[in-house]
């Protein structure tokens, strides 16, 4: 991943992930030897989080009762961020699943964020990513953007490029 030095506006960044009432998978990028545990804490069911036989897979199964994710254990301040995502099928309606980067998730509310929400649609319609960024817990830089391609029938990558000049 990045640098890990400090932000000029604001402490370093991690990378969480969270999903809420239904499912999706998350697919490592590189076949590096170091477990998902090595890398990534779970956040919320940690019975709803499974793991392939080879380690690069990692499941998150949701109810109507509980959210599930997992963040960083270490902390970055700029560079390459990259997931592959395949998002839950069918009647998705109220799932939102989030990938973003966040100053400190106990900063609130005044922490800095970067956000790609994935939200969830009725079966047909066409699926909708928003996007948001924060700075000192001030946003009002929402977007949303339909996707052309179908993100349920394969694995797509959604990645972030944080540099001292730009965040694309």
């Amino acid at each position: 991943m990045g640098s890990r030095e400090r932000r000029p506006w604001g402490g370093v960044a991690m990378v969480v992930i969270a999903v809420a009432v239904c499912g999706f998978c998350f697919r490592g990028v590189s076949a590096a030897e170091p477990t998902f545990g090595d890398n990534f804490e779970i956040t919320g069911a940690e019975d709803h989080v499974k793991t392939s036989a080879d380690g690069q897979t990692w499941y998150l199964y949701l109810d109507n009762k509980t959210g599930v994710g997992f963040q960083t254990k270490e902390r970055y301040l700029f560079g390459w961020f990259s997931m592959n995502l395949k998002l839950a099928g069918n009647d998705s309606a109220g799932v939102v699943t989030a990938y973003y980067m966040c100053s400190d998730v106990d900063a609130a509310p005044q922490r800095d964020e970067l956000d790609f929400e994935f939200l969830g649609n009725r079966t047909g319609e066409p699926y909708i990513i928003q996007t948001n960024v924060y700075r000192s817990g001030v946003g009002g830089r929402e977007m949303r953007h339909s996707l052309w391609f179908d993100p349920t029938a394969d694995f797509h990558s959604y990645s972030i490029l944080w540099n001292p000049k730009q965040i694309v």
